[in-house]
């Protein structure tokens, strides 16, 4: 009777379809969450410092943004969006929102600074994190993605 009261993890894993996808999608929220979270609070309560970067181009597109108060948004942004995604709040509207700051970090770290780890690590890691996260709560998207749609105030 030993064999019968033995739990495989074949049964385990057979009992929980989904178990794996939903703690990769867990843990990723919870790292771009921190991620977020972390940088856009470090803008209003710097406890790290960032280096400027060496790029002429980047220092004139970061510069652009600071004057025109974009960057504000952009933090501001990142830290509801980081708000929301740790405490499993709102998290499809929180990984749009983010979608087009990440496209804007990835731009610039990987594109105009182009280092391996500020650059590529980073900038790139941000948007496929994001990118992924969005995949993953793809079923939250789908009403949207409709070819034809009507006005409907119901």
């Amino acid at each position: 009777m030993a064999g019968a009261d033995t739990v495989t993890t074949t049964s385990i894993r057979a009992a929980q379809p989904g178990q794996a996808f939903r703690t990769t999608m867990t843990v990723l929220r919870l790292l771009f969450g921190l991620h977020f979270l972390v940088n856009g609070a470090n803008f209003f309560f710097p406890f790290f410092s960032i280096a400027p970067p060496h790029s002429p181009m980047a220092l004139m597109v970061m510069h652009a943004l600071v004057t025109s108060g974009l960057f504000n948004f952009a933090k501001t942004t990142e830290v509801v969006v980081g708000v929301a995604l740790l405490s499993n709040r709102f998290v499809p509207l929180a990984l749009v929102l983010a979608f087009p700051v990440a496209c804007i970090i990835a731009y610039v770290d990987v594109v105009l600074i182009g280092t391996l780890f500020g650059g590529w690590v980073l900038g790139g890691g941000t948007l496929l994190l994001n990118a992924a996260l969005l995949l993953g709560y793809l079923r939250y998207y789908r009403p949207m993605l409709t070819m034809r749609s009507a006005p409907d105030l119901a």
